[in-house]
Parts: C-alpha cells; structure tokens; sequence
C-alpha cells in the first residue's frame, strides 16, 4: 500500500508513515520514500518531510531514516523528520540520528522551519 502523501507547500512533500518500520515492512517503505524523494526532485519540490506516525521506531527504521537522508543530500532535497511521539524521538537521539538527521516534534514546527 503506498504511503499517503500530500503538498503542504508549493516546493514540501508531507509523507506520512503510519505504520511501524520494521524487518517485514523496511524494504517497502524505503521504496516508497525513495519514490517520493525523487518525485520531488522531479516536481521541483525542494523539501520532503517524513511524518513517524507511530510511536514505535526500531533500529530497521533508523536505518532506513538514514538512507533516505544519503539519497536526500545526494538529489539536493532537504530531509525533515516529523516524530511526535516521545519514545521515538528518544530512539533518534539514543542513535545519535537525530544529529544527522532534521527532527521537529510537530508538523507545524518542521513546515515553520522550512519557511
């Protein structure tokens, strides 16, 4: 099933991860966001965020996080994270992700930063 996504601003893609990035669903997701980061690129949109919907972050969705920020750097797009839940915002900074990572605690906040 692919991730909902919506155009929050002329040049943001809002993707919406609501499920739980895990072993089974790590591939398809990393597919999915690969696909909206270059359709961005493609659009001429030059920020995607990525909204963590659910609280539980496993070690397979930091990395898949981590690769979609490589690819972001290597197409000139910005990579924000949205992690509105405590505990996953937790596993980014225990992961040290969060220091190569964009993380913003509301979808409010990481669309005010793009501004």
């Amino acid at each position: 099933m692919p991730l909902p996504v919506f155009r929050a601003l002329d040049h943001v893609l809002v993707v919406g991860v609501d499920e739980i990035i895990d072993i089974a669903d790590a591939e398809h997701i990393r597919t999915s966001l690969v696909r909206q980061l270059l359709r961005a690129r493609g659009q001429e949109a030059n920020t995607v965020v990525v909204d963590l919907r659910d609280p539980c972050l496993t070690s397979a969705g930091v990395d898949v996080l981590e690769d979609i920020r490589d690819l972001a750097d290597s197409v000139a797009v910005r990579l924000l994270v949205v992690a509105p839940h405590p505990l996953t915002r937790r596993v980014l900074r225990l992961t040290a992700s969060d220091r190569h990572l964009e993380v913003h605690p509301r979808l409010t906040e990481a669309l005010r930063a793009i501004r």
